[in-house]
């Protein structure tokens, strides 16, 4: 099945499986061509972790990839939906390529002298410590799996939520068929960022069992199954965390966030 022949749901109550979901609609691109490209609940579903995991389960049958759209700020996934872009163009991105960019493009060049650059050169070497100027390379892939009952325990603390179901091969790939791009998009990210966020989020399903779950128009989460366990395993995960949501609200210093997601079966993103 291909994500072009998995035809989107009609609007109203739905059915798979054992699952029924509440009344839903069609949610459209915000660009020039209008373009449908998901079903989404009209109102949030109370305990919503339980039907994603159901629903997950179902994409081999239904071709469609659940997505929880939670309730509160950001809840407005349609306004980041902009212009569908073609999940071929992922096969050719490079993962390590992006994100070793993201990381030297950040800092200061050469040339650049004087009081305020000196600033920003401190400021740069405190967020990224341990590393340097030059980029620490992918974190390697984890093997050893969190127990079951956290992951599913991480689901059911997920707060009411809408439910996309987006016609797509992998989580991964439900940005560039959404056409996502975060936040203030015109003036922060390139018109083709959803290919080098998905091609970031397919290594992160291969190497540490992360899969997109919740997204926002400025919010992201992924369930992770294999997690780096300890501080120094979650360090260069870190960086890669840095550069991906690289949004000077949404950024923290790399030691800060690998504390934080050292076997935690949760990563948060916000892009302001």
């Amino acid at each position: 099945m291909t994500t072009a022949s998995v035809p989107i749901p009609d609007e109203g109550e739905l059915q798979l499986g054992a699952v029924r979901l509440p009344a839903g609609r069609i949610l459209r691109t915000q660009g020039d061509t209008d373009e449908p490209v998901a079903w989404i609940t009209e109102a949030a579903v109370p305990q919503p972790g339980p039907i994603w995991s159901a629903l997950s389960t179902l994409h081999s049958q239904t071709g469609l990839v659940p997505i929880l759209v939670p309730s509160g700020r950001g809840n407005d996934l349609g306004a980041s939906c902009v212009e569908p872009i073609d999940v071929a163009d992922v096969d050719l991105a490079d993962a390590a390529v992006m994100l070793e960019h993201r990381w030297t493009d950040g800092l200061p060049e050469p040339w650049q002298t004087g009081p305020e650059w000196d600033e920003e050169r401190e400021w740069a070497a405190e967020m990224r410590a341990p590393f340097g100027a030059g980029y620490p390379g992918l974190a390697p892939a984890i093997d050893t799996a969190l127990p079951p009952t956290t992951l599913t325990e991480a689901l059911q603390r997920f707060p009411a939520s809408r439910i996309a179901l987006v016609p797509a091969a992998r989580p991964a790939d439900v940005l560039p068929v959404l056409g996502w791009i975060p936040g203030n998009w015109d003036s922060a990210f390139p018109a083709d960022a959803p290919v080098g966020f998905s091609a970031v989020l397919r290594s992160w399903e291969e190497r540490f069992g992360a899969r997109l779950f919740a997204l926002s128009h400025d919010q992201a989460w992924l369930l992770v199954e294999r997690p780096p366990r300890d501080l120094d395993a979650a360090l260069p995960m870190a960086a890669e965390h840095f550069v991906f949501c690289d949004e000077p609200a949404g950024r923290q210093p790399v030691q800060t966030t690998a504390a934080e997601i050292a076997g935690a079966p949760v990563w948060y993103f916000w892009w302001d």
